[in-house]
């Protein structure tokens, strides 16, 4: 997601914050903490809250990757909490929040070809994974980029979500020699466990 500091530097007070309709939703009263932007009240008096997440890109506007009615039905009236404390690997579809669509997109894309090449051979299952992932956004990435219709920029912000932590890798996933990678969303691997063999008895 977009870090406080960016975000403080991105969303100012007063910014409209609209969505893919380009229907303005609220105007921002400040970045909360490090994970949500604090609305400024609206007609019935009270602040709501959107996670920095759902920002798609900032100009003069803050733009969200959803149309203003469905953030609407999700925003929150109370401050955004994350249960997610521990260190976690950022992939470029975090480390981009706040730029174009299609710089994300492209990044993201890059990203996931350079995971390919360097997969081994038999990882059949991530290979399919990650082909699939890139064929399906080379339909979306057609047409004049500078114009993207709003229903392709849904697709393509839906896109970064579903492959977001595609061919992800742990930091220390791979620290023991003889540790081999895990493909993607296999779920966890119990251990094997080998008893040591028992020695004969002297006869």
């Amino acid at each position: 997601m977009l870090d406080s500091l960016n975000a403080k530097s991105l969303i100012k007070e007063n910014m409209p914050v609209v969505g893919l309709d380009d229907s303005q939703l609220a105007v921002v009263d400040h970045v909360e903490g490090t994970d949500a932007i604090k609305l400024a009240k609206g007609s019935d008096g009270r602040h709501h809250y959107i996670p920095l997440m759902w920002v798609s890109s900032v100009d003069d506007k803050v733009h969200l990757d959803r149309t203003s009615d469905q953030a609407q039905k999700e925003w929150s009236a109370t401050p955004v909490m994350t249960s997610d404390t521990a260190p976690r690997y950022v992939n470029s579809v975090d480390a981009t929040v706040g730029q174009p669509i299609v710089v994300r997109v492209l990044t993201r894309k890059h990203e996931l070809e350079a995971a390919l090449d360097a997969l081994p051979g038999d990882e059949l299952r991530e290979r399919s994974d990650l082909e699939l992932a890139l064929s399906t956004i080379e339909e979306l990435l057609t047409g004049d980029l500078h114009q993207i219709p709003p229903t392709v920029v849904a697709d393509m912000s839906r896109w970064l979500e579903r492959n977001k932590h595609l061919a992800e890798r742990a930091p220390l996933a791979v620290a023991d020699a003889d540790t081999r990678p895990v493909a993607a969303d296999s779920g966890p691997v119990a251990a094997e466990s080998t008893p040591e063999s028992e020695p004969s008895p002297s006869r």
